[in-house]
């Protein structure tokens, strides 16, 4: 992820940089989706844990 916000992705041959823009875009939208689900996630264990006994 942290290479998808950057706009690069490892085929495991090393990073490279994603020239195409569109593909650019979809993979950077396609992480901040990731991040955002995982807060959500985060937030609401939190929420749980705090909540229940």
């Amino acid at each position: 992820m942290r290479l998808a916000s950057r706009g690069l992705r490892d085929l495991n041959d090393g990073p490279e940089r994603i020239e195409d823009g569109g593909e650019l875009a979809a993979v950077r939208a396609q992480a901040r989706g990731v991040l955002r689900r995982s807060l959500l996630a985060t937030v609401l264990m939190s929420a749980a844990a705090l909540v229940l006994p």
